[in-house]
């Protein structure tokens, strides 16, 4: 009977083996299932800690934005009093695009009280005027707390803040003055700061490219299909120029066909900084506002009384609050004082302020080179102004020597932040007197406009702001956000206004800290060795600084500790 049963029951020899593969692909299957759970995990968390790395580095910026516009506003409390003719931008912002430009009444005079300061103010007694005033206060240039590049740490992140002032540029909107002949210098201007932008590299523009450049951009902007275009409405129209549509950002270069991001942001090539047209170029020292409120205007009409000074006669008080441009009028000459030109039309009264003139202590090479050309400023002349204005000023290195002398440094440890030299500046336009290139040109109305279209003055800033997170210092891994605002520094009673004109956006471009004497071989490893290892690891890494972007070996030669 049991030799029955079991005869009866199947052989299952070939099934043997299989609820090892039904394990086996288990196994596998779980794996995978968990495997995807721990990657989905990992991604998860590291997105999450992305995000909140990011947010961080945005708080960051925004907190050192906020504390570079008290130094900027620190640094006018400085100069308050000993200048006249720098805030007067306020509510009285003028256009070369709009409203803009003939002759400016007074401008040439206002020009000077801009740019070479006032001594004392109005109404002082003659022992104000006696007493010594700092030259610096009443300028800006180099000497000032916001011009380098600097680092602030903060755990394991570091934002680097660098001040650039806006007028050390040329601004676009020149080329539209209605004052042709003001344009047409524009112009001619504007296609040799392109030509000589990125001379003798591969990225050379050569002056038939720069020509083209400017013709694409003033085609561009003077479209004659407007009509068809629906688009909103601007601050910046003019209604007797319909067929002019303003700038609003610098970026819309980068639509011309010429312009490239090559050419637009700045470019490190052999250890040098070539500048981009966004370092040389701008929308933002001569603006038009809405002239249209009584008591702005009745505001600025006490505030020029304070100044001892009177709107011209005839003149629209709506065009006095801003309606004109500030620089257009003042570069091309000066109107009669009758608020009228000679063919009897109502002249635009210029507002104070600097308008597009050119800050001389800060205007890199391309753009002072740009103002005349070679055969009327020699280059030996511009090359002298570089010069003088880099040179170390020996009064102020024996002064900080005593000052030093007096100080005992065992008190602050072995803290060495290198050699912080006091370079020299022009107080004034007039201080061009001073190099002897310039003092011999045998045209001196040609010096006169060259000084014309100059100032040594500031007023608005683009605050670059770049926070760091090193996430392998060894092999220089490390993660760079950038962010930018533009704005106004306004005198606004003791204290001082920032007026935001571009708020707070970010940025992807290259932009690097102009170096004037480029051809000049400097011995970064005799800079290093006057720092501690803390500020050689600052510098080396500042961003806003060449040493960021030189090769490894290169780098590690002079600011690895010895």
């Amino acid at each position: 009977m049991s030799e029955t049963r079991r005869a009866d029951l199947p052989d299952r020899a070939d099934e043997r083996g299989i609820a090892l593969v039904l394990a086996l692909i288990f196994s596998i299957l779980l794996y995978i299932l968990v495997a995807e759970l721990v990657v989905a995990g990992r991604m998860v968390r590291a997105t999450g800690e992305n995000d909140a790395l990011l947010a961080r580095m945005r708080s960051q910026m925004l907190y050192q934005l906020a504390e570079a516009e008290d130094q900027l506003l620190t640094d006018l409390a400085g100069s308050a009093g000993g200048e006249e003719g720098a805030g007067g931008m306020a509510d009285a912002l003028g256009g070369a695009l709009g409203g803009a430009g003939g002759r400016a009444t007074g401008g040439a005079d206002r020009a000077g009280g801009a740019t070479g300061g006032s001594g004392a103010s109005g109404g002082a007694g003659g022992e104000a005027e006696e007493e010594e005033t700092d030259p610096t206060a009443d300028c800006d240039s180099s000497r000032d707390a916001w011009f380098q590049p600097v680092g602030n740490a903060d755990d394991d992140l570091t934002t680097y803040v660098w001040v650039e002032d806006e007028n050390r540029k040329f601004n676009l909107l020149a080329l539209w003055s209605p004052d042709e002949k003001f344009a047409d210098l524009s112009r001619d201007r504007l296609v040799r700061l392109i030509d000589s932008l990125r001379e003798d590299t591969e990225f050379d523009v050569s002056a038939s490219d720069a020509e083209r450049i400017v013709q694409e951009l003033r085609d561009w902007v003077a479209r004659p299909d407007l009509e068809a275009i629906p688009r909103p409405r601007l601050k910046s129209d003019e209604e007797k120029r319909p067929d002019v549509t303003a700038i609003l950002h610098l970026d819309e270069l980068m639509m011309l066909p010429s312009v490239s991001e090559d050419l637009f942001f700045d470019k490190v090539l052999d250890g040098k900084v070539y500048l981009g047209l966004e370092s040389v170029l701008t929308i933002w020292t001569s603006l038009k506002v809405d002239p249209g409120d009584p008591e702005k205007v009745a505001r600025q009409r006490a505030q020029a009384a304070a100044r001892g000074e009177a709107p011209a006669e005839g003149s629209d008080p709506a065009a006095a609050a801003g309606g004109a441009s500030s620089a257009a009028g003042a570069a091309a000459g000066t109107a009669p004082e009758s608020g009228r030109s000679p063919g009897g039309e109502d002249e635009p009264v210029q507002p104070d302020g600097l308008g597009i003139r050119i800050n001389l202590n800060t205007a890199p090479r391309p753009v002072l080179r740009a103002l005349f050309p070679s055969d009327k400023i020699p280059d030996r002349v511009i090359d002298a102004i570089l010069r003088y204005r880099n040179e170390e000023d020996e009064e102020e290195a024996e002064k900080a020597a005593e000052q030093q002398g007096a100080t005992d440094l065992a008190d602050f440890g072995d803290l060495r932040l290198g050699a912080d030299k006091k370079l020299k500046f022009f107080a004034s336009v007039a201080d061009l007197e001073q190099i002897e290139e310039f003092a011999n040109l045998p045209d001196p109305e040609l010096k006169t406009e060259f000084q014309r279209a100059l100032t040594t003055k500031s007023e608005v800033f683009t605050i670059h702001l770049a926070t760091l997170f090193k996430r392998n210092d060894e092999n220089r891994v490390y993660l760079l956000r950038r962010a930018r605002s533009v704005v106004l520094r306004l005198e606004d009673g003791e204290a001082g206004k920032i007026v935001p004109l571009l708020p707070f956006e970010e940025r992807t471009g290259l932009r690097l800290m102009p170096v004037d004497l480029q051809d000049q071989t400097v011995d970064l490893t005799m800079l290093y060795l006057d720092m501690d290892q803390f500020a050689r690891e600052e510098r080396a890494w500042n961003p806003f600084l060449i040493d960021f972007y030189l090769p490894k070996h290169q780098r590690e030669d002079f600011y690895q500790p010895r």
